[in-house]
C-alpha cells in the first residue's frame, strides 16, 4: 500500500488527485487563527482570574494588540490598538527590569518608574512569544485592574507553554514549519 505524501493530500496548497479537498495555508490574521487564539486567551483569562489577556506583536517599535480577551464590559484594549514599546511594560519584562509575574504593579511603581499606561494595573503576568526561528514575535500578557490575583511560578510556566503553542499556530498559519 502506497503512503500518502504532502502533495497527495494537498498540504502544499494545490489540489490533489486523491479526491480529498486541498488544504490551504492559513493567514496569521485569518478567522481560524483568530478564533483559536481568542478561545485560548479567554480560557487562560478565566482560569487565572484576570481581567485581560492578549497576544501582542512588536512592529516598528510598537506593541500591537493582535488577539485580545477581556472580562465582560471591560473594553480597555482592542485588537489593532498599539503603544510605543517604551510606553509598554512588555519591553521592561523582556529587558528583565520587571519580572514575568508582578503581583502588584502599584507596589512595584513605588520602587521604579513604570509606563503611565500601567497605572491601574494590579497583578501582571507576561512571557515572550518566541517563533520557531528564534525571533521574538511579541508577548502573551495578562493583567487585573486595581486588584491582585494569587499567581505563582507554576502559572508563569503554564503561560510559557501557551506562548509556545501560540508561536506554533502563528508559524503554521504563516506557512512556516513549526519545528
Amino acid at each position: 500500500m502506497r503512503s500518502r505524501s504532502e502533495d497527495d493530500i494537498g498540504l502544499n496548497g494545490s489540489s490533489s488527485d486523491s479526491g480529498w479537498p486541498a488544504l490551504r495555508r492559513l493567514d496569521c490574521d485569518g478567522p481560524l487563527v483568530g478564533q483559536a487564539l481568542s478561545s485560548m486567551l479567554e480560557l487562560i483569562r478565566e482560569q487565572l482570574g484576570m481581567d485581560v489577556f492578549f497576544v501582542s506583536e512588536f512592529v516598528d517599535g510598537r506593541r500591537v494588540f493582535r488577539h485580545v480577551a477581556t472580562a465582560p464590559a471591560m473594553g480597555i484594549i482592542h485588537v489593532g490598538g498599539s503603544h510605543a514599546m517604551e510606553d509598554s511594560i512588555c519591553q521592561q519584562v523582556l529587558d528583565g527590569r520587571v519580572p514575568n509575574l508582578a503581583h502588584d504593579l502599584r507596589v512595584l511603581r513605588t520602587r521604579q518608574p513604570l509606563p503611565e499606561v500601567t497605572k491601574p494595573i494590579g497583578t501582571h503576568i507576561s512571557v515572550p512569544v518566541v517563533m520557531p526561528d528564534g525571533r521574538i514575535y511579541g508577548t502573551l500578557c495578562g493583567f487585573a485592574i486595581e486588584r491582585t490575583v494569587e499567581l505563582g511560578e507554576r502559572d508563569v510556566r503554564r503561560l510559557e507553554i501557551a506562548a509556545q503553542a501560540t508561536a506554533r499556530v502563528l508559524a503554521q498559519a504563516a506557512g512556516h514549519a513549526a519545528g
